[in-house]
């Protein structure tokens, strides 16, 4: 029986310095990033939440015909009382990952397409410890964007004043958490 636990023992401590010592690539092999020994902790505070995009109607904004801006998001199933204490922010790139503001800071209404923006707006919100949602503003960003919550549906409604892209733009919506 001891030979049977030594061997075990030896076992399970091969294989997870194996998976300790291993490594892998991600991207192209001109632009891979490479992740080598460690332990990567990688934990949410909610497994499932859902981003929607909100666009204007076409023209509008500064947009071309038959075209829209991004001019809010809608965040869903997001469990506030899991992620009390934490700050999320939500920022966005492009389809080439060039990070991209979700919004202008400045009274400019016009996108950044036809009038480039000096900011790189992002949401920021904190949760507080009974569960409370408040917006994070920069100093700058302060009346650049509202948050609003829909009582019936429990949906977080984000909405821009000055929209700074076209929504057929954006390529994905990353969501960060931090503690506060």
């Amino acid at each position: 029986m001891p030979r049977f636990v030594v061997g075990v023992l030896v076992l399970i401590l091969t294989g997870f310095s194996s998976i300790m010592a291993g490594s892998f690539s991600l991207g192209q092999d001109a632009q891979s990033n490479e992740f080598g020994q460690g332990v990567y902790n990688i934990a949410a505070c909610d497994d499932y939440v859902r981003i929607n995009i909100t666009s204007g109607e076409t023209g509008q904004f500064g947009a071309p015909e038959g075209l829209s801006a991004l001019t809010g998001l809608t965040i869903s199933s997001l469990d506030t009382i899991a992620c009390a204490g934490k700050q999320i922010t939500i920022s966005a790139v492009d389809q080439q990952n060039q990070r991209i503001p979700l919004y202008r800071i400045d009274s400019i209404n016009q996108l950044c397409s036809d009038n480039p923006c000096s900011n790189m707006g992002e949401i920021k919100i904190s949760i507080d410890g009974n569960g409370n949602l408040t917006s994070v503003f920069p100093i700058d960003d302060i009346d650049s964007y509202s948050v609003s919550k829909n009582a019936e549906t429990a949906d977080f409604i984000f909405v821009f004043k000055n929209p700074a892209v076209l929504a057929n733009s954006i390529g994905r919506i990353f969501i960060q958490t931090s503690s506060i």
